[in-house]
C-alpha cells in the first residue's frame, strides 16, 4: 500500500505553491473601521499630524530593500502623506522588486516603474515646490532613481505624514524572511526650515500581534529630525 501522507519537502511546497496569492490593488491607505488582520490583507499604518499652521516642505524615510520572498504576492512599503494620497513606493510583485512614484488627484497616479534589488539602500522624499491660487504643487522622488521622480499638483496642502506597509497575501510565506523592515531617518521639515515638535504616531491596527509575539508596528523613536517606525513581518 502506498503511503498516503505526502513527505514533508512536497507538503511544503504544496503549502508554497497553493497559498501565494497576487493581486493587482493600487496602493492605498487602511479603511477606517476594517479589522485588517494578519495573514489576510495586512496593512500596517502609523500617521502624524503636524500641528496647525505648519507647512510642510518636505518629508523623507529610508528604508533598506528587503530579502526577496519565499513565494509570490503583493506587498508595498512606503512613506507617504495625507492617507498616501502622496506615496513613493516600494513593490514586491511578479518575483522582483521595484520603486515607483504613487499619487492621488483624480485616481491613483505613479511615475516610471524602476526595478531595485534586495539589499539596496531607498531614501522616498515628498517635497511642496509652490503653490499658486487653486493649486499645490509637490515632486516625489527616490533619491538616486531621478527617472522615477513625479511633479503634480493638487487642490490643498498635505498635513499628515505616514509610514505604511501593505501585504496582500493570504500566508505568512509570501512575507519577505526578514524578521523586521525598519522605515528610519525620518525627517519631517517646514516652510520655515524648522522641523516640528516630535510625531505622535497613532498605529492602525493598534493591538495584532505577529506569530513570533512582536508587536508588528512600533514606534522606535518620535523625532521628526531621525525618527524610526518597525515594522515586524515575523
Amino acid at each position: 500500500m502506498k503511503n498516503k501522507f505526502l513527505p514533508f519537502s512536497a507538503l511544503l511546497f504544496a503549502i508554497i505553491f497553493f497559498s501565494c496569492k497576487k493581486h493587482n490593488d493600487a496602493p492605498k491607505p487602511p479603511l477606517p473601521g476594517i479589522n485588517y488582520s494578519y495573514p489576510n490583507g495586512t496593512t500596517g499604518f502609523h500617521s502624524a499630524t503636524v500641528p496647525f499652521g505648519d507647512t510642510i516642505q518636505s518629508f523623507s524615510t529610508t528604508w533598506i530593500v528587503p530579502l526577496t520572498p519565499f513565494c509570490d504576492s503583493t506587498l508595498f512599503w512606503w512613506d507617504g502623506m495625507d492617507g498616501g494620497s502622496l506615496q513613493p513606493v516600494l513593490q514586491w510583485e511578479n518575483g522582483g522588486w521595484t520603486i515607483a512614484n504613487w499619487y492621488f488627484t483624480d485616481d491613483y497616479h505613479h511615475g516610471e516603474v524602476v526595478p531595485v534589488s534586495a539589499g539596496d539602500t531607498l531614501i522616498g522624499v515628498i517635497q511642496y515646490l509652490s503653490h499658486t491660487k487653486d493649486s499645490f504643487y509637490y515632486k516625489e522622488s527616490f533619491i538616486g532613481h531621478p527617472e522615477a521622480d513625479v511633479t503634480f499638483a493638487r487642490t490643498y496642502l498635505a498635513t499628515e505624514v505616514d509610514e505604511c506597509i501593505e501585504a496582500y497575501t493570504n500566508t505568512y510565506l509570501a512575507f519577505a524572511p526578514d524578521t523586521l523592515t525598519k522605515m528610519t531617518g525620518i525627517n519631517c521639515i517646514t516652510t520655515l526650515g524648522t522641523h516640528p515638535p516630535n510625531l505622535k504616531w497613532t498605529n492602525n491596527p493598534p493591538d495584532l500581534k505577529t506569530p513570533a509575539g512582536y508587536f508588528p508596528f512600533v514606534v522606535v523613536s518620535s523625532s521628526s529630525s531621525n525618527g524610526e517606525v518597525d515594522f515586524y513581518l515575523k
